[in-house]
């Protein structure tokens, strides 16, 4: 298939010799701003050159003789004489991660002459905004760019980016908080609840800051001491700097705390900020519940193919139409393409998904969705729905026996025996009504227990699931009353709850054919707990028999990398193992394990630990390494590469696409995998990268054992991102970090308990 990617080549390469000089200041200067000042002041003298504050980059030998020089330069604001010394390091390779560094320092200078403004690390266009007034909302399009070698050449990713920026401001949110709680007791606790860890923006100086905390005790009119130890108020400081006036003099203060970059820039010491001139940025709870603004969102944000194209080609226009660009990039003898990068993709055959006996189902290769075919099918494999048990309010019992009654029709079709429960109705809605009938109804030993609650507001989530996880394990089954009260479209959520109990129970609704034998797939997730800041929950989910249809699931809360892996990863992964050889007689043969939440730069710490723990967990095990194959592969959702079918008008690529040349990079064996089907926007591609490899196994049988892994998510009659058992993972993690906050019981591990 012919594709199109966002990425530019780099068409004109440099014919020259890239040198790079460390530049020292003494008297020494923390800021970044002054220090270029300084440098500047010499440009009519030096070569032409580039500078970021430390390194300055340059194509002429500054000194034939290669020695220092050094420079003498006059500070502005106390006239202080400042020795400038220039030390050449040496020539940079084009291997080298400072040659990349240089491109990316050039293209955020052309960037600049856009008049884009950076906001943390991406630049975006305020002209160009877009006010969504009834919302409070307004948009900054934008662009994600890097430079990096991939393949064979130099290429510029860009990627379509927005900019949500909240035109509420901290205090107005502080403000909304004390409408709620009357400024009571918890006035303070719900504040710091609502605020804490959001980022801010300040519209003066379009810097984000993180609020750290909030200082009760200090306000606007409080004095700090200014640059030449003056003392100065807030307020009048605001005034006479940004010219901005602040009309409560009772707000408490914000405290940022600097991050480390801030602080080589020069800034020691939190930084206090007024709530009133701070802009909320990003999305709160009850804006992404809107579905009206999400909708109105959408339509600017999700780009479709053609439009992104459009876009994408509008960029490349203004930097090679743009003559201050032109002129810099000339100077360094650089041009980019005007064209997207294309080249060839391959495209799998869709799978053929088995249900037990003579059941078998196909997909379009346009939309990879076979719940169409749920009419009539016969699961892989069943448990009878006997014993069981409803727990509802009184109010909603009416619109839950209608709903029972769609879920006894449509089990058989899905080859499922489902008797009639036994119905526990409440005189309330409190959560605390539940938990109380719950203990009621476990005693009864129910093989799965449904609770009707009446909105998603998470309370009574939460609350039902730590009593079924944690306190007296059963499967359960949780329904909201507001999807239960619209009669449109109750028989396929009734067929998608049926699945879903299907899997609870233990059973496998569907298969694809997978010849690999004694193979087991391990997928690992990790997910931020929402409860207490600095812990996280790690997933381990294993494959148990041949078809990969049943797992075991792990879920442990750590502190730190190192605990995550010696506390959690290993232990859990010896569990699966013991378990496999209990199940299976013996121990794999092959093992391959996904993993998804790291990011780029944590890949050196994986290679150097992560794996090394692994291994030796398997050796403990008994598996020895000369019998073991083992496989390693990162999985990246969140990246910047796009793709687009060509050929007509760009399109999006279809299920079970691969790219593996041109864009991926020289270092790695990596593929690019699209296996979703979206009906808008533009389809993401995941990206994976084997860190580890002594299966044999050829790279496209890596991509189909991937691609196959991506059908087998049973909440979903289609394909998802990511294989599988790293979506169980990411599922499990999330149920922990969010609702249960401690680790499941062990006697749910073998059922999908958290679908």
């Amino acid at each position: 298939m012919a594709c199109a990617s966002n990425y530019f080549a780099l068409v004109a390469k440099p014919n020259w010799r890239l040198l790079q000089y460390r530049v020292d200041m003494s008297p020494d200067i923390d800021h970044t701003g002054v220090r270029k000042a300084l440098l500047y002041h010499h440009k009519a003298t030096l070569p032409k050159f580039m500078f970021d504050g430390t390194v300055l980059f340059t194509t002429t030998r500054l000194n034939p003789n290669d020695a220092p020089i050094v420079l003498t330069s006059t500070r502005e604001h106390d006239k202080a004489t400042v020795t400038i010394t220039i030390k050449l390091v040496g020539e940079v390779q084009p291997t080298d991660y400072h040659y990349m560094q240089f491109f990316n320092i050039v293209l955020r200078s052309a960037m600049e002459k856009m008049q884009l403004e950076l906001i943390r690390r991406n630049y975006y266009d305020p002209k160009a905004s877009i006010t969504l007034g009834q919302y409070k909302l307004e948009l900054w399009p934008g662009y994600v760019t890097s430079i990096r070698q991939h393949e064979s050449q130099i290429l510029l990713c860009c990627e379509i980016s927005h900019k949500i920026l909240r035109t509420d401001t901290v205090l107005d949110q502080i403000e909304e908080v004390h409408k709620r709680t009357g400024g009571a007791g918890s006035f303070h606790a719900s504040v710091e609840k609502a605020l804490l860890g959001a980022i801010v923006i300040t519209r003066y100086n379009n810097k984000t800051y993180r609020i750290d905390e909030i200082d009760w005790n200090k306000h606007p009119t409080d004095e700090f001491e200014g640059r030449n130890n003056e003392k100065m108020s807030y307020q009048k400081y605001y005034t006479e700097r940004y010219n901005r006036s602040i009309r409560d003099p009772k707000q408490p203060l914000i405290v940022s705390m600097p991050k480390v970059r801030d602080e080589r820039g020069g800034v020691s010491g939190p930084i206090y900020l007024i709530p009133e001139l701070c802009n909320m940025t990003g999305l709160s709870e009850e804006q992404r519940a809107n579905f009206q603004l999400m909708k109105a969102l959408g339509d600017y944000t999700r780009q479709d193919p053609k439009k992104r194209c459009e876009t994408l080609k509008k960029f490349s226009e203004r930097i090679n139409t743009n003559q201050e660009i032109q002129t810099e990039l000339t100077a360094w003898n650089l041009q980019f393409s005007r064209d997207l990068e294309q080249f060839r993709a391959r495209i799998l055959p869709p799978e053929v998904i088995l249900g037990s006996g003579s059941s078998k189902a196909t997909y379009q290769l346009e939309n990879a969705d076979w719940g169409t075919c749920f009419r009539k099918w016969n699961s892989f494999s069943v448990q009878s729905c006997t014993k069981w048990a409803v727990v509802c309010a009184s109010r909603d019992e009416a619109a839950t026996k209608e709903f029972i009654t769609s879920l006894t029709k449509v089990a058989p079709s899905l080859g499922m025996t489902m008797n009639k429960p036994k119905m526990f109705p409440l005189p309330d809605n409190r959560p605390a009504s539940y938990i109380q009938a719950l203990d009621r109804v476990i005693e009864c030993n129910p093989s799965i227990v449904m609770v009707v609650v009446p909105n998603n507001k998470g309370d009574h989530y939460a609350a039902v699931k730590k009593k079924c996880c944690l306190e007296k394990p059963v499967p359960s089954q949780v329904v909201t009353a507001t999807v239960l009260s619209k009669p449109k479209g109750l028989m396929s959520v009734a067929t998608k709850v049926a699945v879903q109990m299907n899997c609870k129970l233990g059973g496998e609704p569907w298969a694809v054919k997978i010849p690999l034998t004694d193979t087991m797939v391990i997928g690992y997730d990790t997910y931020h707990d929402t409860s207490q800041k600095g812990r996280s929950v790690g997933a381990v989910v294993a494959s148990m028999n041949s078809t990969f249809t049943k797992y075991l699931s792990v879920a442990n809360l750590h502190t730190n990398p190192a605990q995550e892996l010696n506390d959690n990863m290993c232990p859990a992964i010896a569990k699966a193992l013991r378990k496999y050889a209990e199940i299976n007689g013996n121990l794999p043969a092959r093992i391959i394990m996904y993993r998804d939440g790291v990011g780029d730069g944590q890949i050196p710490y994986v290679m150097e630990h992560e794996i090394a723990a692994i291994q030796n967990c398997f050796r403990a095990a008994g598996l020895t390494d000369d019998q073991l194959l083992f496989t390693y592969i990162i999985v990246s959702k969140r990246i910047n590469t796009r793709f687009f079918k060509m050929g007509g008008k760009p399109s999006n690529p279809p299920s079970g696409t691969i790219v593996d040349d041109v864009v991926t990079l020289p270092e790695r064996y990596d593929f690019f995998l699209v296996s979703q089907s979206v009906r808008q926007g533009t389809v993401n591609p995941t990206s994976y990268n084997v860190i580890k490899d002594t299966s044999g196994l050829k790279p496209n049988h890596l991509q189909k054992l991937t691609y196959k892994l991506t059908h087998l998510y049973y909440n979903w009659p289609g394909t998802v991102r990511v294989p599988a058992p790293c979506q169980y993972a990411h599922k499990l993690a999330f149920l922990v970090g969010e609702s249960l906050h401690k680790e499941p019981s062990e006697q749910l591990e073998q059922v999908l308990y958290y679908l």
